[in-house]
């Protein structure tokens, strides 16, 4: 069994990846002829090959530079954990830098949630919606995914308010910062249990290749905000996976402690970015191959779906606290939630068809049926049209626009964010960003592709990485798409 998942995962996913990353770089080419970021035809596919390079030689350098790594500090722990030190401090410095010389103006889902704290602040929470668009007067019913978020803008501003007397968006900014320098060191530890020091250290390289954790510093959105609490949840697995691994007892104090810490962590991180949850059945299926030595079957179950019981129900029940204190704060209602909020199959309906994001007719066809049951049953139906309508030959070029609109773009959508800035609206930047994205992609296609002969990749350490990264592409083919989707799930750019 071993054999053939490694060899599924590996072979299959590796290949398939490696097949997504071509595609998204030919699709990149047509996107720049069609955006007009680049003049003519020949000049993009002139831009086009240099990014291309500009990934080999990323990938390869790494590679030489894990060497050196390996050649000079070996496992030389703190030597290793020094020389992080350094570079996480550079990239506060960087991180500080870059807040203080740019100017953010919040747009979108971002601006509704800051302009509904306000509101709740300065005028009673009966006046959340008073700014909102019209089609989102019922906002909060509508998207609970987004209540986690309002509850720490919302807890923020009262502190700024109840300090200064005015409410800017200083605290969101610098909660966001530390958030994000949190989770580079979060993945250095995660890469300090799976690995050796110097590799560690090159996935703290690697690591800084990933731009929004300077790019999404002002842009204290789900996604970046998610991204420590995300990271942490799988360092307390992988820390409890390693002390079992050593001879821990399974109900050990210290191994339950991991076990619920993991699943609050990881509640958290699904309470501000859905797509968290994926971790989920990664731990499961990692928990079924990697535990071994149980004697019958009792001590098997055990032994494997114990510790995945603790944390999912740590998980749920933390979760459902999370949600009633929301609905609490907001003063939403089980029946207003039914009659508003959207049921899962619309964020399915809606992708299916195009490239898969965003669609406001098919926000506003769900929204026009009432009651939660309603819509689901009109989604299910608009979703069976879509399918018939596009056949075998239309859903086979959706899911490739699909793929590639998720994956292609190195700049994580930054630059729709924040039109202000003229660095991030820059060719430069686009060109420089995705040549880097790029050569993290490459390099995690490698990881895949250098163990298609391992009949036993399933018990190496980095397993559950590969695994949750098959379960987030899986996801974003099936959900809503874009490429700032990716940006939580950061510590598999680095670690892979």
């Amino acid at each position: 069994m071993n054999k053939i998942f490694s060899k599924f995962v590996n072979y299959g996913f590796g290949i398939f990846f490696a097949l997504a990353m071509a595609l998204s770089v030919y699709f990149l080419a047509d996107w720049l002829l069609v955006e007009h970021y680049i003049g003519s035809q020949a000049a993009v596919y002139g831009v086009i090959l240099l990014i291309a390079l500009a990934a080999c030689a990323g990938c390869l350098a790494l590679r030489k530079l894990g060497n050196v790594f390996e050649a000079r500090l070996g496992d030389d722990a703190k030597k290793c954990d020094r020389i992080f030190a350094v570079m996480a401090l550079a990239l506060l410095a960087v991180q500080i830098v870059f807040a203080a010389c740019s100017h953010f103006t919040p747009i979108n889902d971002l601006s509704y949630i800051c302009t509904s704290a306000k509101n709740y602040i300065l005028t009673g929470a009966d006046t959340i919606y008073e700014g909102l668009p019209s089609r989102h007067q019922e906002y909060y019913a509508v998207y609970p995914n987004n209540h986690l978020l309002f509850l720490i803008v919302l807890a923020l501003y009262k502190i700024q308010y109840a300090l200064t007397g005015h409410i800017t968006n200083v605290l969101p900014t610098a909660f966001n910062l530390i958030g994000l320098n949190a989770s580079y060191i979060l993945m250095y530890m995660c890469a300090r249990v799976i690995y050796k020091p110097s590799k560690a250290l090159l996935c703290a390289v690697r690591g800084l290749l990933f731009t929004p954790l300077v790019t999404y510093v002002m842009y204290f959105y789900t996604d970046a905000l998610g991204m420590p609490w995300l990271t942490g949840a799988l360092y307390l697995y992988l820390k409890w996976r390693s002390r079992r691994a050593a001879g821990e007892k399974l109900l050990s104090g210290k191994s339950i402690a991991l076990l619920i810490s993991c699943g609050a962590v990881l509640g958290i991180a699904y309470k501000i970015k859905g797509s968290a949850v994926i971790l989920l059945p990664a731990i499961l299926l990692d928990l079924l191959f990697q535990q071994k030595g149980a004697k019958g079957l009792l001590s098997a179950i055990k032994a494997k779906l114990a510790p995945f019981a603790a944390i999912l129900a740590v998980f749920a029940v933390l979760s459902t606290l999370i949600g009633s204190l929301a609905c609490s704060v907001l003063k939403i209602s089980k029946d207003e939630l039914y009659k508003y909020s959207f049921p899962t199959i619309h964020w399915v309906m809606m992708s299916a068809d195009g490239k898969g994001g965003y669609s406001y007719d098919d926000f506003m066809y769900t929204r026009s049926f009432e009651g939660k049951d309603e819509k689901k049953r009109a989604d299910l139906e608009r979703l069976n049209e879509k399918l018939h309508e596009q056949g075998a030959s239309g859903m086979l070029n959706h899911c490739m626009q699909k793929l590639t609109y998720t994956w292609k773009l190195g700049t994580y959508m930054i630059n729709y964010y924040m039109t202000d800035s003229n660095l991030l609206t820059s060719k430069a930047f686009l060109v420089i960003c995705t040549a880097l994205h790029f050569t993290l992609m490459l390099s995690m296609v490698s990881t895949y592709l250098s163990r298609l002969k391992s009949n036993d990749d399933v018990l190496q350490g980095d397993f559950i990485l590969k695994v949750t990264l098959m379960g987030l592409t899986v996801f974003l083919m099936l959900w809503e798409a874009r490429c700032r989707y990716l940006v939580s799930f950061f510590v598999l750019f680095a670690l892979l």
